[in-house]
């Protein structure tokens, strides 16, 4: 049945955040096939989507997710540029390994792009132990130059993100002062910031002086409220302000829910629903 709301702002549900079967709507869309999420989200008015698992499935299912999303109108969102070592030390580490490992993610991230209509690409990678971290953060400027080149030609944008040591440790960049250094030093169109409210909150709060610190370098937001990296309205963070803040400075972007849900089953979806339509009206 069509709900189609009319949103204040663009936001994009993920459909496989932490596995390519646990979509954010689940039980309410009755399957976690990826088309019938896009059915699903496009009937509610949805801008776009989301999808952190993309490169692992199949091709048909990529080709048949860009055909669905391009059929609603709706925009492909950030996906993973390399999902299954995105927490191993590729970007920063200066093993033979590594050198290669990132332009053949790359390689595959751009064909997997033309299939969904992407655009946005997250790029997060691990730390090297027994390596200081500045001789890897200046590897990954390198590194992200070279990848600037391939991106630029392919219309991708590389969106570095920032990851909370509270919830992940070993990762290299929790800061978003040190991702804005890094995508400041690569200094092109190709290589921007992805800001995660969640993540930002827990390890640097002042979230809004922040985004407006490194407004000029963030492509893309994506948000969930804290504690627990939970649906908007069920933490401590004030949604509307921030809403309001970031449609004051002009961005028209999607705005990712990449989230989990605090109740379970259908109940939980709708609460997660309702929160979002009372936090949007009041933007």
């Amino acid at each position: 049945m069509s709900d189609k709301h009319p949103w204040k702002m663009r936001y994009a549900p993920h459909v496989g955040l932490a596995a390519p079967d646990i979509p954010l709507f689940l039980h309410s869309a009755g399957s976690s096939d990826p088309v019938v999420q896009i059915e699903w989200l496009a009937a509610h008015g949805f801008a776009g989507i989301e999808d952190n698992s993309l490169k692992v499935r199949p091709i048909e299912t990529q080709k048949a997710m860009g055909e669905a999303l391009a059929r609603h109108g709706m925009e492909m969102g950030c996906f993973v540029n390399n999902p299954t070592a995105w927490d191993k030390p590729i970007w920063g580490a200066t093993s033979a390994e590594a050198k290669d490992k990132w332009k053949r993610d790359l390689d595959e991230t751009v064909e997997a792009a033309k299939r969904v209509n992407g655009r946005c690409v997250t790029v997060v990678t691990g730390r090297e132990v027994g390596i200081p971290r500045g001789y890897q953060i200046a590897e990954m400027i390198e590194k992200l130059k070279r990848a600037a080149e391939v991106a630029e030609k392919a219309g991708l944008v590389l969106c570095v993100e920032t990851v909370s040591a509270l919830r992940f440790g070993g990762m290299l960049l929790n800061n978003i002062d040190e991702a804005y250094m890094v995508v400041s030093a690569v200094d092109s169109p190709a290589v921007q910031l992805v800001y995660d409210f969640g993540h930002v909150t827990q390890m640097d709060g002042e979230v809004l002086s922040n985004l407006k610190a490194c407004w000029d370098r963030t492509a893309i937001i994506q948000v969930a409220d804290i504690p627990g990296r939970m649906e908007l309205g069920s933490g401590e963070l004030n949604w509307v302000n921030i809403f309001r803040t970031i449609k004051g400075m002009g961005y028209t972007g999607l705005i990712e829910l990449e989230h989990e849900v605090s109740e379970p089953g259908v109940a939980g979806e709708e609460k997660l629903l309702q929160n979002l339509k009372r936090i949007d009206a009041e933007v």
